[in-house]
């Protein structure tokens, strides 16, 4: 995955760089990549969706060494947790993360965490399904973000569509050592695409802004160690078919579309499995901020001495590149990038 520049005829892997370089939006486009573009996707996988995670889950096994499941409580990495579980395929770790700019782990935005991530794991302990599966819980709080925004924020090698970093590209920097195994995955679960039609077909596609904190260029593809499970492109495209035949998509356009609805009415239930406890953290935020989640760190940060130099100073890191804010979700940078869509990838 990364930006395209018509204009220079150039690839960009972060984003910044490549709106920095181009001044018109018309002349950078975001593209999938070979992978996806050359996959038949007027084909549906024959297996049944959870034969398909089966499979998926033990590539993976086969694969590395040492697999760590980077888990929030939510339904994309529930889901993937449950084709380890249920199937009895083990994973070396389950990676629980908590972030506060404020060292306040308990906030609104870390509910997921507290009231389903955590509780999921210990009930996974106690009927002994995960006996040698190693469970950190990993706060990062004060110390991490001021070590980020001080001195990793590099925008010409890192993406950011928020001031949340529990993900992989950027916490290795701030906790030395992470990445240092041999046959390492980290195993990181990416939300669904979205749907659409029109005169030819059903389609899929994406918003860059749902997918760019986890590209990276080549070079730290290696450093990194990360597996976005769900684009593998027989998973990807058995989720897009059960969203077909859901049949739940057609009202939502590129113009009309409802974060909280479309999961609701489309992914729920089809394909992601139920959570372990069911908790709503609201509409709020959205396409803009990046999530809920994302706007409750923002506002917590804001509301405090230490935490909102860490708000700004992230903010101020975008701004002193000149980059034009029509770029930013309503002229702002804490609000994130101004999305742009892949290309129609059509189902039939």
């Amino acid at each position: 995955m990364y930006w395209y520049s018509k204009k220079l005829n150039k690839k960009y892997y972060f984003k910044h760089q490549a709106l920095l370089e181009n001044d018109a939006i018309g002349d950078v486009e975001f593209h999938m990549g070979e992978v996806y573009d050359n996959h038949d996707w007027t084909v549906e996988p024959k297996d049944s969706w959870k034969e398909i995670l089966k499979q998926h889950a033990q590539k993976l096994r086969d694969k590395y060494r040492y697999l760590r499941l980077w888990y929030s409580g939510g339904s994309d990495s529930q889901t993937v947790l449950n084709a380890f579980v249920d199937n009895g395929i083990h994973l070396d770790e389950i990676f629980i993360g908590r972030m506060s700019p404020i060292d306040d782990f308990n906030h609104a935005s870390e509910q997921e965490i507290n009231q389903v991530a955590i509780p999921q794991v210990r009930a996974l302990a106690n009927d002994n399904k995960i006996p040698k599966t190693k469970v950190t819980i990993q706060d990062v709080g004060y110390k991490e973000y001021k070590d980020w925004v001080d001195n990793h924020i590099t925008l010409e090698n890192s993406n950011h569509r928020s001031i949340r970093v529990f993900y992989p590209p950027v916490l290795w920097k701030l906790l030395p050592g992470l990445n240092d195994r041999d046959g390492l995955a980290n195993i990181n679960c990416i939300e669904p695409g979205r749907l659409g039609t029109d005169d030819n077909g059903v389609y899929w596609y994406f918003v860059d802004g749902s997918l760019d904190q986890d590209i990276t260029s080549p070079e730290e593809d290696e450093i990194v160690k990360q597996e976005k499970f769900y684009l593998d492109p027989l998973v990807h495209a058995k989720q897009c078919y059960l969203m077909k035949h859901n049949n739940k998509y057609s009202k939502y356009t590129v113009e009309n579309f409802d974060y909280a609805d479309w999961y609701r009415d489309n992914i729920t239930g089809v394909c992601r499995d139920n959570l372990f406890n069911d908790i709503n953290l609201g509409k709020d935020g959205g396409d803009f901020y990046g999530s809920a989640k994302a706007k409750m760190s923002i506002d917590a940060a804001m509301a405090d001495q230490r935490g909102k130099y860490i708000a700004m100073k992230y903010k101020q890191t975008l701004l002193d590149t000149d980059l034009d804010l029509k770029h930013f979700n309503n002229n702002d940078p804490l609000k994130g990038y101004v999305g742009m869509l892949s290309k129609k990838y059509y189902l039939q």
